[in-house]
């Protein structure tokens, strides 16, 4: 449908299919979906404080919460109004003034009146805030006195609230003792700083939705502040107790063990997420959640750098207090989540201005410093807020620990056999940041010379002389022509690529994948004519998607079109279902992208490519017909697995290994592929509005 706005300030927009229920502040909900009833409410106000009028024109049972959807929405509206250079004054014949707007156009009463009704709520406000303080006193209090019972009473009543432990005896990452776990994904600012509401704790609102800073004196802001480690820790006790006082539910790995789950994961170091309604994933050893990225067994965490597409402040800052590190951090994303969040002083915050109008900053790379100057790197494929890490499917690879070389070392030394640090100063240093020079210096002194995989990563810009080949997937080709080694029958080994969205490629297959995708993967060590390998592309199905958790959640990841759908109906032809029942994420919808080849009896891979680029020319680029530039409009980010240098070998095994010294490489869907059905449609965003 037409959103309210016109002159291309929002554009055509799909009805939000939960209309006037919607309860969602997620700024990419508000970006894809419309919402005529809020929209109407917040039109006049995109440049000044929102007023509520007292008759919001539906049914309303919290206010406060619409108040927070409607301070989103103009987030969304201003940014949207920037993009198309409109003006608040872009509106169409159904645009109704808010109350407010209308009475400064009016006589002296009407003015007065409104100076009244503000001054009402103004005090109302007041009132509610002290009754809030009060309850968070009488809350503390009881936190205290936890505190102070005896060790032998916590852990007596520990145990009782720590629910039953499957069997672990084949799982040598568990340890035999009743684990007390919190759940990251299912917690939340508010819980941490008051107690919720029946509706605010609803199973289906996720917590991006509940972040709230609102207490000077609540638990995350004195955590932020504290630079002392017993003292997080401290923190982080009482606010676990607050959680639990106020309904919230309690499982998550014991802090602490995560090295030992990090040194069995050699020598890929690669993990998929934890699905939290897959419970099949909570134990096994190739998942992690993200507490456990920063587990203090890894090191004392002094600084991080999170370079991503969305964050979600105050997730992200809970995520840091359940492992009780000091959550000092610089932020380079494309959009925040909760912008309404007050951003503490120890956080640096950069949005990222894109130079093409449809470039996104779609990257997701974490360094994190440690207190004896080493670093630790991670390449994910999952955006920094809630929705990302409970529900779906998600890659990540992990670095060793990367020490600081000695003060007499040279700039060249420390370097991989993959020339990973070469490759990823120059993307840090693409980005022109004075923010950025300290960390790409803290790279430069690092020693990463045990690093085993290669980095890859796409720019904005149109490429040409000597960085033509150093960026998209014209870098990828140069990386697999040096070192891919496949046999004679290569042409047999298929082409797999796998994402969580589609861009526009063309009125034929040759148009752009065949031209630049399978051009690039097909290379190999061996030079000589070859014809092209088969391409098989992994996306859901409609029916996939009807079966998943995010359709349960009235949330989605996959944003594709039927618009642009119907313009490459080609591309049915390559499509197959996403299907991951071995382990365990059928269910939980793919975010994950990833590319490879197989053998043609599915037990090898030649290489193996996890990153944030989905199948679109805005993230691998285009190369021009003369070969002399390469066009990219997104910044991405990814890394290469290649046999040679992981385990000596020239391919990966993928069902079975020869060898205990190599473990099988996991795919993220299950072998055979299944092939869509004849009535099987790929999933497009549009259902969502059906």
């Amino acid at each position: 449908m037409n959103s309210i706005l016109k002159d291309g300030f929002v554009g055509e927009k799909n009805l939000c299919p939960y209309k006037e229920k919607c309860y969602r502040k997620n700024p990419v909900h508000f970006t894809e979906m419309a919402h005529p009833h809020l929209e109407k409410l917040v039109i006049d106000q995109l440049d000044e404080a929102i007023m509520l009028p007292n008759d919001v024109g539906f049914e309303c049972p919290d206010r406060s919460q619409l108040l927070d959807q409607l301070k989103v929405l103009q987030m969304v509206l201003k940014k949207e109004r920037e993009k198309s250079g409109g003006t608040a004054s872009s509106l169409s014949s159904e645009k109704v003034a808010t109350p407010a707007k209308a009475s400064s156009r009016k006589t002296p009463k009407k003015a007065k009146e409104l100076e009244n009704l503000k001054a009402k709520i103004e005090k109302h406000k007041q009132v509610a805030l002290q009754k809030r303080e009060s309850k968070l006193m009488e809350m503390d209090a009881k936190a205290a006195k936890s505190d102070n019972k005896s060790d032998s009473q916590k852990m007596s009543e520990n145990r009782k609230r720590a629910s039953p432990n499957t069997s672990s005896d084949s799982n040598p990452i568990k340890k035999a003792k009743s684990n007390e776990k919190i759940d990251a994904h299912n917690s939340s600012y508010s819980s941490v700083d008051s107690q919720s509401s029946s509706s605010q704790s609803s199973s289906s609102q996720s917590s991006i939705e509940r972040v709230t800073i609102t207490s000077p004196k609540s638990y995350i802001e004195n955590f932020v502040a504290s630079n002392d480690r017993k003292l997080r820790e401290k923190i982080r006790d009482q606010a676990v107790a607050r959680m639990r006082q106020g309904g919230q539910k309690v499982t998550l790995c014991e802090p602490g063990e995560f090295a030992l789950k990090y040194a069995l994961s050699a020598p890929y170091h690669y993990f998929f997420n934890k699905v939290e309604k897959s419970k099949v994933t909570h134990e096994q050893q190739f998942t992690v959640s993200f507490p456990e990225l920063l587990d203090i067994s890894l090191g004392e965490i002094v600084d991080s750098l999170h370079i991503n597409f969305m964050v979600e402040i105050g997730w992200l800052c809970l995520q840091y207090l359940l492992a009780a590190q000091n959550p000092k951090m610089t932020i380079f994303c494309g959009s925040v989540c909760d912008p309404n969040v007050a951003l503490p002083s120890n956080i640096t915050l950069v949005e990222v201005n894109m130079p093409a109008a449809f470039g996104c900053h779609h990257s997701k790379i974490s360094v994190f410093k440690y207190s004896d100057g080493g670093i630790r790197i991670v390449v994910s494929t999952a955006n920094i807020y809630s929705d990302d890490w409970e529900n779906r499917t998600q890659g990540l690879w992990m670095s060793p620990h990367l020490p600081p070389l000695p003060n007499s070392a040279n700039p060249s030394d420390g370097e991989s056999p993959t020339n990973f640090k070469k490759s990823f100063r120059e993307y840090l240093n693409a980005y022109r940041n004075p923010k950025l020079v300290e960390w790409e210096n803290l790279v430069k002194r690092a020693d990463c010379s045990a690093v085993n995989v290669f980095f890859v990563a796409s720019i904005p810009g149109s490429h040409k002389g000597l960085s033509l080949n150093s960026w998209g997937h014209r870098r990828l080709a140069a990386i697999l022509n040096e070192h891919a080694v496949l046999p004679p029958d290569a042409p047999q080994w298929t082409i797999i690529a796998q994402s969580s969205s589609i861009g526009n490629l063309g009125p034929t297959f040759d148009s752009w994948i065949q031209s630049n995708i399978v051009f690039s993967l097909s290379r190999e060590k061996a030079k000589g004519i070859k014809s092209n390998p088969n391409f098989h592309f992994v996306y859901p199905s409609l029916r996939n998607y009807e079966g998943s958790f995010d359709c349960k959640a009235g949330s989605c990841c996959l944003p594709y079109s039927r618009k642009s759908h119907e313009k490459q109906e080609w591309l049915k032809n390559y499509l197959y279902q996403w299907k991951a029942d071995e382990t365990g994420r059928t269910k939980a919808m793919p975010h994950v992208k990833s590319y490879t080849r197989i053998s043609p009896d599915l037990t090898q891979i030649p290489w193996f490519v996890l990153t944030s680029a989905n199948l679109s020319k805005g993230a691998w680029g285009t190369t021009a017909k003369t070969g002399v530039s390469h066009y990219i409009m997104n910044y991405e980010a990814g890394v290469v697995f290649i046999p040679k240098f992981v385990i000596n070998q020239q391919t990966f095994p993928i069902k079975t290994s020869s060898s205990p010294d190599i473990p099988v490489f996991r795919l993220p869907y299950d072998l055979p592929l299944t092939r869509y059905r004849q009535n099987d449609v790929p999933f497009v965003i549009d259902f969502l509005a059906e």
